[in-house]
């Protein structure tokens, strides 16, 4: 595994990077473009060293380097928690295109399994995308399963709102007024 390291809020220049790797991965992938008004949210990884527990990947063996991903932490009933209740989250995961398919994603996953864990938690759920087909395949992989009945439809997101009005939700929970369709994931320690 590669080291994985907790940024903290005072890492002003790891932050001003990170926040970039997360807005060019959601670039990169067509998940949104540059009039988005989510991005500003992605690139803010201070806030998220802030109020959550912001994890990194650096390209160097021993952290150092520059830094090819990122994933956050979310405890619950804080700043960053999209569900409520008891649950640990994961948010913003990212790669580097230049650094997928070499384990990073994986890397992060897994420390973030192992620090919510020793946490106290009894569950981690999390959003992604329907055309996130790369990130289900792996959730799916460190034992992660889809909560249809988490699902829900991000319209119109804005730093000060994270989720969609009720009043855009059809009863199958689509947005009747577009928007993203996320789909939930949950991952519980073994017994």
């Amino acid at each position: 595994m590669r080291k994985v390291a907790i940024v903290t809020p005072d890492q002003t220049l790891r932050l001003a990077e990170i926040g970039e790797l997360t807005a060019l991965a959601y670039l990169a992938d067509g998940l949104l473009d540059s009039a988005d008004p989510y991005l500003p949210r992605l690139r803010d990884a201070h806030a998220r060293a802030a109020d959550a527990i912001l994890l990194m990947v650096a390209s160097g063996a021993k952290g150092e380097g520059a830094a090819v991903g990122t994933l956050t932490v979310v405890p619950p009933h804080t700043t960053f928690a999209e569900f409520g209740g008891d649950d640990f989250e994961f948010r913003m995961l990212a790669v580097s295109p230049l650094a997928r398919a070499k384990g990073i994603g994986l890397d992060l996953t897994r420390f973030g399994l192992n620090l919510a864990v020793e946490a106290g938690a009894n569950r981690v759920v999390l959003s992604t995308m329907e055309t996130m087909k790369a990130a289900h395949a792996l959730y799916e992989k460190v034992g992660f399963v889809r909560v249809p009945e988490l699902d829900w439809t991000a319209h119109n997101l804005t730093p000060a709102k994270t989720q969609c009005d009720a009043s855009c939700l059809r009863p199958d929970g689509s947005c009747s007024e577009g928007g993203s369709r996320l789909l939930a994931y949950a991952w519980e320690p073994p017994a």
